[in-house]
C-alpha cells in the first residue's frame, strides 16, 4: 500500500504549475468530474483548497445539499481535470473520494474537516493519488 506521506510525482509538477500560474486568479480552479445515481457523468467547477497535511490529498470544500455529495456518497471515484492557461499545462487526477461531514465516523477525518471549514453546511473531500497527464 502507498503511503500518503511520500509525494507522488504529479504533485510536485502541479505546485510548480501553481506557482507558475499564480498570478492568474483562475489557477486555483479545476473541473470535477463525478458519477451520477443515473449513471451519467457530471462535470463542475471547484475551488482548489490545498493538500492534507503531509499527503498528496486534494482538497475542497462545497455545500452538503450539491448534487456532488450524492454522487460522490453514491460512487466514490472522481477524477478532476486542472489547466493551466498560460503554461499549457493539463493535469487529470482521478482517484477515490472521501466525503467528510459531521456523520463521518472518523475523528482524524473529522478534525482535518474543523480545521478547514467552520460551517455547517459544508464538506471537505479528498482526492488522491493517482495519475497525471
Amino acid at each position: 500500500m502507498a503511503s500518503w506521506t511520500a509525494s507522488a510525482p504529479w504533485k510536485q509538477l502541479l505546485l510548480q504549475a501553481l506557482e507558475t500560474n499564480s498570478k492568474l486568479k483562475h489557477s486555483s480552479f479545476f473541473q470535477l468530474a463525478t458519477i451520477g445515481s443515473n449513471g451519467r457523468p457530471a462535470n463542475r467547477t471547484v475551488v482548489f483548497r490545498g493538500f492534507e497535511e503531509g499527503s498528496n490529498k486534494i482538497q475542497i470544500n462545497t455545500d452538503s445539499r450539491s448534487c456532488k455529495v450524492d454522487d460522490l456518497k453514491g460512487c466514490p471515484f472522481a477524477e478532476i481535470c486542472w489547466y493551466f492557461t498560460d503554461s499549457w499545462e493539463q493535469f487529470r487526477i482521478n482517484g477515490r473520494v472521501d466525503v467528510i461531514d459531521g456523520l463521518n465516523p472518523d475523528p482524524v477525518k473529522l478534525q482535518v474537516r474543523t480545521k478547514q471549514v467552520d460551517f455547517s453546511q459544508l464538506i471537505l473531500y479528498y482526492l488522491g493519488d493517482s495519475k497525471y497527464m
